[in-house]
């Protein structure tokens, strides 16, 4: 059989062509939402764009408030997995759901040597020691993708009260996550609407100094808080998981409670049992402050 062979350049070419695919990320491409009923696509406007939001109402007698859902950076507001279930299964349990697009995440730098550049000795330009990752960003680049995601929530957030108004009731704030650790900060320092309860799934940040400040942030609010850690979660949400605890105020049960589980793709039946998890924690936290 006859098998071609890349010449060097071609190679080369090959090869700087699949890196650069490898990051494209769902939120670079446009969300097709066809196969939902028009009734439940909206869109916010943030900076002269659109973004989908998608509202559900509740089903059954059961009539408790709006679920907002926040999936995890850089995904769309029905991205499959736990929080395209809870999606569509809050309903049932009495809560109309509001899962809007979250911020972008930055696109991965591409770095591109010339082709007539290959065959020429380099120079040593590195900083970092050689038993060290190169650092993605700089500290400027961190402090401005962090700002634009900022400002990309906040603007969101304002406008879901007018959205979700029909629906009277409480409002909890599901958070998976990257996003977790954006919204703990923003509500922290006041800049969201703050919600009348808090779930995490798997909260972390990938800017070290933030997820290792994560925890003192959370334990900062004073709303009710359940927090989803899986097991399979991100070694970041890991890393954190006992100072979540540890830095909580004790002997409050209705404060903070953390809850163990796998919400693997792999294993729907965890989604199943975290969506029970979540309906049990809004309706304890509901008849402790019926009138909060």
């Amino acid at each position: 059989m006859y098998q071609r062979t890349l010449t060097p350049v071609k190679l080369l070419l090959t090869l700087i062509f699949t890196i650069s695919t490898a990051f494209v990320t769902p939120a670079t491409i446009a969300q097709d939402l066809s196969y939902l009923p028009q009734s439940e696509v909206h869109y916010l406007q943030v900076d002269d764009q659109q973004y989908p939001a998608l509202l559900r109402s509740w089903q059954g007698t059961k009539k408790l408030g709006l679920a907002i859902i926040v999936p995890q950076l850089g995904l769309g507001a029905d991205a499959a997995g736990f929080t395209a279930y809870l999606r569509r299964q809050l309903n049932s349990a009495g809560w109309a759901t509001l899962a809007i697009t979250p911020p972008l995440k930055p696109g991965m730098p591409n770095y591109a040597t010339k082709a007539e550049d290959v065959a020429n000795a380099g120079e040593q330009q590195l900083s970092e020691q050689s038993t060290r990752a190169m650092p993605v960003f700089t500290e400027e680049q961190l402090s401005l993708n962090l700002e634009q995601q900022q400002s990309f929530l906040i603007s969101s957030m304002a406008q879901l009260d007018s959205l979700g108004k029909q629906y009277q009731g409480k409002r909890i704030l599901i958070c998976n996550g990257d996003s977790a650790a954006l919204v703990i900060e923003l509500l922290k320092d006041k800049k969201l609407p703050m919600p009348d309860m808090l779930a995490l799934i798997n909260p972390y940040s990938d800017i070290p100094s933030r997820n290792q400040a994560l925890p003192t942030n959370l334990a900062e609010l004073t709303i009710p808080v359940l927090d989803i850690q899986s097991r399979d979660g991100t070694a970041a949400s890991l890393a954190t998981q006992q100072s979540r605890i540890t830095l909580m105020p004790q002997n409050q049960p209705y404060r903070y409670h953390q809850y163990k589980m796998s919400l693997d793709l792999l294993h729907k039946e965890g989604w199943s049992n975290g969506s029970k998890l979540i309906e049990g924690f809004a309706q304890r936290i509901n008849k402790a402050y019926p009138n909060g």
